[in-house]
């Protein structure tokens, strides 16, 4: 094996779904993490399709890799730290290997974007907060950083390296598996960070990504875009 099919070979790995435009030939490349008992058929039926609609003109790589178990970790994104410290390793490792594997097919930083619902809304916050990559933005849908409500979180960097770093985070005002003022928390540590965060709350809806998100996650994604090409 070369070592460039080394470095592409996590977008052949079992359970990773790439739809789309072939990796190296779309515009932007998405990385999206499914939630808790959900898998990359979830995240097609109910996120890419309905994203691939509002940006028929625009061509995207989606790359939706599967948790082992359907689960990204057993416990809560409010455990202690160390408590899901090694699942968030092994996730964190998985989303590096596809962002390098696409890296290798020409989409930098510039072009990569991370996006997750629920538990995969947790992880790229902490993938964000580790502060080890750079990616042109991310989309956070219903989720929340590591580690009890308060406390200090382990970031991994020094401040600021998220300047610039436009993020679209989401949540409902009554969300039953993520409350708001965890999301809200969120926010504040991604803007300490330099991240340039929108906010938007979603009044009385269940734990899903409803069309408001999706439009304006499509909004990012289009503006995005148009600084990729």
């Amino acid at each position: 094996m070369t070592a460039r099919a080394a470095r592409t070979a996590a977008l052949q790995a079992p359970g990773v779904e790439v739809h789309g435009a072939p990796a190296g030939h779309g515009t932007l490349a998405v990385v999206l993490l499914h939630g808790r008992d959900q898998d990359p058929a979830w995240m097609r039926d109910h996120v890419v399709t309905r994203l691939a609609a509002r940006l028929p003109d625009v061509a995207v790589t989606w790359v939706l890799p599967a948790a082992p178990g359907r689960s990204w970790y057993a416990g809560r994104v409010h455990d202690p730290l160390s408590e899901t410290r090694a699942e968030r390793d092994r996730a964190a490792a998985v989303v590096d290997g596809l962002a390098d594997a696409l890296a290798a097919q020409g989409h930098g930083a510039g072009s990569t974007v991370l996006a997750g619902f629920s538990q995969g809304a947790c992880l790229v916050a902490d993938h964000l907060l580790r502060g080890q990559r750079r990616w042109a933005g991310a989309l956070i849908w219903t989720g929340a950083a590591f580690g009890p409500p308060g406390t200090e979180r382990w970031t991994g960097s020094a401040p600021g390296s998220l300047t610039g770093l436009p993020v679209l985070l989401t949540n409902g005002d009554a969300d039953a598996w993520v409350p708001l003022a965890a999301t809200e928390e969120l926010g504040t540590l991604l803007r300490d960070r330099g991240a340039e965060v929108e906010l938007r709350v979603q009044p009385g809806r269940a734990h899903e990504v409803a069309d408001d998100e999706v439009d304006s996650a499509a909004a990012l994604l289009r503006r995005l875009a148009d600084a990729a090409a």
